[in-house]
This record gives structure tokens, sequence and C-alpha cells, in this order.
């Protein structure tokens, strides 16, 4: 059989090897470092990028604890107006005097607008419902 004969077997063994040497000495010399540098600059990507994102979840859950805090001493100090002034009080929506509170309402609409930027105060979305309605 021509397929088994020494002399045929021995150059292609040889061959198979020195090609195979050369392809591996070219791969961990010029690609695999190059390839291993890909992968540490992700890696390192992937970890700045995380410490960017708690960075900023941690901001966020401040500033929405910040928030809390202003919006509920703000409005303890707008349920102390309203307790102190008489005419404000809607305990007993039977004896509601509206005159006084539109009169109130008027005066500080007055103030807001002597005061304030007309453009904030266009911005402001107004929706008046009765007291009566179900």
């Amino acid at each position: 059989m021509p397929q088994l004969d020494r002399i045929i077997i021995f150059p292609q063994v040889f061959w198979l090897l020195v090609i195979f040497t050369m392809f591996y000495i070219i791969l961990t010399h010029f690609f695999l470092p190059r390839f291993l540098k890909a992968l540490k600059a992700r890696k390192e990507i992937v970890k700045i990028n995380e410490l960017e994102a708690s960075l900023v979840s941690e901001r966020s859950t401040d500033n929405q604890a910040k928030l809390r805090f202003l919006l509920l001493s703000h409005l303890s100090i707008v349920k102390k107006i309203f307790s102190m002034n008489s005419a404000l009080n809607i305990s007993n929506a039977k004896i509601l005097n509206t005159q006084a509170v539109d009169e109130l309402v008027s005066v500080m609409v007055k103030n807001s607008i002597l005061f304030c930027n007309s453009q904030i105060l266009d911005s402001i979305c107004i929706k008046v419902r009765s007291i009566y309605s179900k």
C-alpha cells in the first residue's frame, strides 16, 4: 500500500510539525498578547462602569431622601398654616367660609404675580374641585 510507505509518511509528519510550531509561535507571540490586552481593558471598563453606576444610584437615593425630607418639612409648615388660619380650616365642610378662602387665594396670587416670574406661574396648572362633589 503506497499510503503507508515510509518514504511518504516522514516528510508529511515533518512538515506538519514545522507548520504547527510556526502557527503556534505566531499565535502565542503576536495575537495572544493583543487578545489578553483587549480582555483586560474590557474587564477594567466593566469595573469602572459598575463603580459609576453604584455612585449614581447612591446619589439618586440620597437626593430622594433629601427631597422626601424637604417635602415632609414643607408639608408640616403648610399644615401649621392651615391650622393657624381659621379661614383655611376645612374640618367642617358645612361651616366652610368660601369667601374668606377666595380672598386669601386672591391675595396670594396677587403677591405671586407682583413678586414672581409670570412664566413660572403660567407653567403651574390649577384645577379647582368642589368640596361637595363625590
